[in-house]
């Protein structure tokens, strides 16, 4: 059971356990269907030569991911969901989140989340957890653990999760298990679940508020935290400011680590570097990948 008040901020990094790549291996697994004919069929009038095209230029712009590709060509914002939808989806296999695969720290999520051995720890937990990521991985494992350790309906295992705050500040591929986690769709629906992702652009600040409601609700989650633990996260400077949080006062005083897994020092010197202003010392990073995060810098308790 987690009796102190604590937010997990996920970013890319902290689902890669479970099978879903980082930036720039997604824009690779993308790029090399181009000209295969393995693209598959396209809603909305798209041809292959369409989406050709739009691979070609992802390739050749020298982004490091989709998002930030689109958002300097957000004329090709719909159609570059749709297709970063598409390479998410084909990584929703069901079987990937168990044994014999790795179920990583979400194995120790679950645990925690129990009291007594029992799910009702899920609803007195003080975690909260804020993600940037689309997939639904996290929704799906604790879903189907509860299902097969209690032997539950689905409903049943829905209810106690909806319990957890889980907020998907840039959308997500649908409510797990309404929107199936699996790697069928046809391209009409896929098409649709799409429209859900808000990539960076398109999440405009607000001169009298935050830019969407989820990023005010992660501002209340934050500023009720004891800890914040970042797992996985990339520090975007308008991801970061868009919490209307982080500055040297709202550290101070609380319990703040984040994963720095595959920064090399000059990368690391200037992240901190950049944060710094708004409170960060080095001394919040760590190297540990998310697997060992809560076995060698903080457990959840």
């Amino acid at each position: 059971m987690i009796n102190r008040s604590t937010v997990l901020v996920l970013g890319a990094g902290a689902s890669t356990h479970v099978g879903y790549p980082l930036g720039a291996t997604l824009i690779n697994d993308l790029c090399n269907n181009r000209g295969t004919g393995a693209e598959g069929e396209f809603p909305n009038n798209w041809t292959v030569d369409d989406t050709d095209r739009f691979i070609t230029r992802l390739s050749r712009s020298g982004y490091y991911s989709i998002d930030a590709f689109l958002e300097s060509a957000p004329d090709l914002a719909e159609m570059g969901k749709f297709l970063l939808a598409r390479e998410i989806k084909r990584h929703e296999h069901i079987d990937r989140l168990f044994p014999p695969s790795s179920s990583g720290w979400y194995q120790y999520l679950f645990n925690s989340l129990l009291e007594n051995s029992k799910p009702k720890g899920f609803e007195s937990s003080q975690l909260s957890i804020i993600t940037f990521n689309y997939d639904r991985s996290i929704e799906a494992y604790l879903h189907e653990t509860l299902r097969a350790r209690f032997q539950m309906p689905s409903k049943d295992a829905s209810d106690i999760i909806s319990q957890l705050q889980i907020v998907h500040v840039h959308g997500s591929l649908g409510t797990y298990p309404d929107v199936p986690y699996t790697t069928i769709c046809e391209p009409v629906e896929l098409y649709g679940i799409s429209k859900n992702i808000q990539i960076i652009h398109e999440v405009e600040d607000k001169d009298n508020g935050f830019c969407n409601k989820e990023f005010e609700q992660a501002n209340t989650l934050l500023n009720n935290a004891e800890r914040i633990f970042f797992l996985g996260f990339g520090f975007h400077p308008d991801n970061v400011r868009r919490f209307s949080f982080f500055n040297p006062e709202n550290i101070e005083g609380r319990e703040v680590h984040a994963t720095a897994r595959g920064l090399g020092p000059i990368e690391l010197f200037s992240l901190v570097a950049r944060l710094e202003p708004l409170g960060f010392r080095s001394s919040n990073f760590n190297s540990n990948p998310c697997d060992r995060f809560f076995s060698h810098v903080a457990a959840l308790e």
